[in-house]
């Protein structure tokens, strides 16, 4: 019976998978359609570029994801 947490973490990882590409997929969403926004507004390039990196945090994911407690 010990196994059982272990069987559910499994069957659990891939909706956690899904969830987080999701999570990527409408901030990627957001980011074009702010942009797309801005150039409708007829900003300049360099503008755009500065504001949409104000907008969404760069995270170093890698590093967050492999940090130890």
């Amino acid at each position: 019976m010990k196994s059982l947490p272990i069987l559910r973490f499994f069957l659990r990882l891939p909706l956690m998978a899904f969830r987080m590409a999701g999570l990527f997929r409408i901030i990627n969403r957001a980011r074009r359609g702010f942009k797309r926004a801005l150039r409708k507004e007829g900003l300049p390039e360099d503008v755009i570029e500065v504001l949409v990196e104000g907008l969404v945090p760069d995270v170093e994911w890698k590093k967050f994801l492999r940090r130890k407690t």
